[in-house]
This record gives structure tokens, C-alpha cells and sequence, in this order.
């Protein structure tokens, strides 16, 4: 018997953004989403960074969360954007720093210079 998570579907392609989506600009890609997220509860909280024409949606939440409120929170509100705009869209948080103060004393800085 297996355990863990199954994995049957690790090689199946992701959906892609719509034409509608591709053929907008950034600025009406980023209006779109906000209009879209209005009704979502905390959506007070959320800021719109960038909005690819490949679907990824760069936000930042204003509010503190911990790393598991904060998964489920980033999940449920990409299901939100997937059913009111376009089932090729992942939402992706930009980065947060280290708040781990035994870290930072030991002098270890973790620098990221990916572009999402």
C-alpha cells in the first residue's frame, strides 16, 4: 500500500491563461483582478504588484499572517481569481525576508534575484 501524496497528476500541463487574458494590457490585467477580488473577504489587505501575460499575478498581503494562514489564504483566493477571470492565472507572493532573529544575529542573508 502507498502513502503519501498521490502524484498521478505531477505530469499533466498547467491550464494557460485565456486570449482575453494575453491580448490585455498590464494595467487593465491589474484592474481586472482587483475588480475581481472585491467581494473576496480580506481582499482589504491584498496589493496588486503585477499581472504577466503568462498569468502570474505578483501580490502582497498587508497584514500579518503565519506561513500556514497565509498558504491557505494564497490558495483559496487563487481559486476566487480562477473562477471569476481565468483558469490559467497563479497567484504568486512576493518574497518576504527572514524574520528569524537567530538567523539574522549569525549573519545569514538570504538574497533571491529571480524575477516572478
Amino acid at each position: 500500500m502507498k502513502s503519501g501524496i498521490p502524484i498521478e497528476f505531477a505530469s499533466h500541463a498547467s491550464p494557460l491563461p485565456s486570449s482575453t487574458w494575453t491580448s490585455i494590457s498590464e494595467e487593465k490585467r491589474i484592474a481586472s483582478v482587483k475588480s475581481a477580488i472585491q467581494d473576496f473577504p480580506g481582499s482589504e489587505t491584498i496589493e496588486i504588484k503585477q499581472a504577466h501575460g503568462n498569468g502570474q499575478v505578483t501580490i502582497v498581503l498587508n497584514n500579518l499572517m503565519t506561513a500556514s494562514e497565509r498558504g491557505l489564504f494564497l490558495l483559496d483566493l487563487e481559486e476566487w481569481i480562477k473562477k471569476m477571470l481565468d483558469n490559467g492565472i497563479t497567484i504568486w507572493h512576493e518574497p518576504i525576508g527572514d524574520k528569524n532573529s537567530l538567523r539574522n544575529l549569525r549573519g545569514i542573508e538570504v538574497v533571491s534575484n529571480e524575477v516572478f
